[in-house]
Parts: structure tokens; sequence; C-alpha cells
């Protein structure tokens, strides 16, 4: 009896690896939340280039109303572009309409945004469908 209580004392008085026992015990957690700053932060990013993209393709389009809606993707496209954004995810539609007698075209884009480590979760899961609209009155 001796013998086992003697070896838990000196059991208990062992620290070595204690620190990387805490670190494994924090570094998950602290991963996570780092990968979610991250995340989120490009997230707004692309939202917010999404929106830029389809309001100046909604100016382009009120100055130059006889294009189709390719040549607006491809102006909403080149936009994204330059901005260091992959612009294959991207869909537009136009259209034209009048209200109170001003003649306005809306722009509407569609972008399908997939995480960083969309790889790593369910199906579904990590994908994002963002929409955003925009209309200016054509000018004459």
């Amino acid at each position: 009896m001796k013998r086992i209580k003697r070896f838990f004392s000196t059991y208990l008085k062992e620290t070595d690896g204690a620190t990387a026992v805490e670190f494994g015990i924090v570094a998950l957690p602290f991963l996570i939340m780092m990968f979610g700053v991250m995340e989120s932060g490009r997230l707004m990013w692309s939202m917010n280039s999404i929106h830029y993209a389809v309001e100046e393709t909604a100016r382009y389009a009120a100055i130059n109303n006889d294009l189709s809606n390719a040549e607006f993707s491809t102006y909403a496209s080149d936009k994204l572009d330059g901005i260091l954004m992959g612009a294959t995810n991207l869909q537009m539609t136009s259209s034209q309409f009048t209200s109170n007698g001003i003649d306005f075209v809306e722009v509407e884009g569609t972008y399908q945004l997939d995480t960083m480590l969309s790889g790593l979760l369910p199906a579904g899961f990590g994908s994002f469908e963002y929409s955003v609209a925009a209309r200016s009155p054509i000018v004459q």
C-alpha cells in the first residue's frame, strides 16, 4: 500500500508535459475562433465587393441602356476581377421599367460564395448565396 501511495504522490508532483496538455485544451477553440473571425471578414468584404460591382453596372446600364445582359455581366465581372475577386459565380440580370414617368434600369446580381473550409464542412453548409439589386434612372 505504501508503494501505491508513494507512486501516486510522485505522479501528482510531476509537471512534465503540462504545457502540452494545456496547449491541447486551448488550441482548438482558439483556432476555431481565429478562422471564424477571418471568414466573417472575408464574407463582409465579398458582400461589399459584389454590391460595388452591381451598383457600378447599374450606373453603366443607365448610360448605355441598349446593351444585353451578357454585356452587363461582362462589365460586372471586369469590376470584380479588378478587385481580385473571382467572377465565375456571379449571375447578372437587368430590366427596365418606368415609374412616375421616369425610366429606370434595375440590375440584379447573385453570387455563390464558398467558405475557405467548405471542403471540410457538410454538403451545403459552407456556401452562401448573396443577392443584391441596384437601380438607376436612365440618362437620355
